[in-house]
């Protein structure tokens, strides 16, 4: 028995993002009259999406009052400009072309939802190559921890858990993909706030390469 099918996050995962979710950020601020904060101050927040970032930047909890707008507001900040200076990092393209040289299927399970997940994945040019691309909106999806995007990717492409892993930088995919019962490996180049060294992944990377070799030492 192989792996057949390896689950990515998208953002602090595949693709270096932050720039253009801190330029969204800042532009909500600076239409309020307000400062924008520098790009290291923002972006270990990157891969907790709207709360997150918005978190930082104007102190709030997804629970105020003005939270929607604002989220509403950053997310059409960034839908008009998500792809400016958001890249693959390094080592990912070589990596996604040996997992199918390996003929391991490759997907992508995200918190964002899926009009901003879609046109992102494919601009980035990996979008053609996914089994499967699911956004926390998607059908039987949820945000991470909540499993149920990974049990809907894994029932979509007719893959058992034990033929699949999940590989992410944020302690909320560790827990998403215990819960599937997945194999999961943490992207050490993302964004982090604390040390992934206490999410109890199975395996931690330190560059992308790593987790092909992973992947496949699982069954040697």
């Amino acid at each position: 028995m192989a792996i057949e099918l390896f689950l990515f996050d998208l953002d602090g995962t595949l693709v270096d993002s932050a720039p253009d979710l801190v330029a969204a950020t800042n532009l909500v601020r600076t239409v309020r009259g307000l400062a924008p904060l520098p790009e290291a101050e923002l972006r270990p927040f990157a891969s907790k999406g709207a709360p997150g970032l918005l978190g930082k930047a104007f102190g709030i909890t997804k629970d105020a009052p003005d939270f929607a707008e604002l989220r509403r507001e950053f997310l059409d900040n960034y839908a008009q400009a998500m792809t400016v200076r958001s890249r693959l990092f390094d080592g990912i393209p070589e990596l996604l072309t040996k997992l199918k040289a390996h003929n391991i299927k490759i997907g992508v399970v995200t918190n964002k939802v899926e009009s901003l997940a879609l046109p992102l994945c494919h601009s980035m040019g990996f979008g053609n190559d996914c089994a499967i691309i699911l956004g926390s909106d998607s059908p039987g999806c949820a945000m991470k921890p909540d499993p149920a995007s990974l049990i809907t990717a894994l029932a979509q492409c007719n893959v058992s858990p034990e033929k699949a892993v999940y590989a992410g930088d944020d302690k909320r995919d560790v827990m998403a993909a215990h819960a599937a019962h997945l194999r999961c490996a943490v992207a050490g180049w993302g964004y982090m706030e604390d040390d992934p060294k206490s999410w109890n992944a199975q395996y931690l990377a330190t560059q992308p390469i790593e987790l092909l070799h992973w992947a496949i030492s699982l069954y040697d």
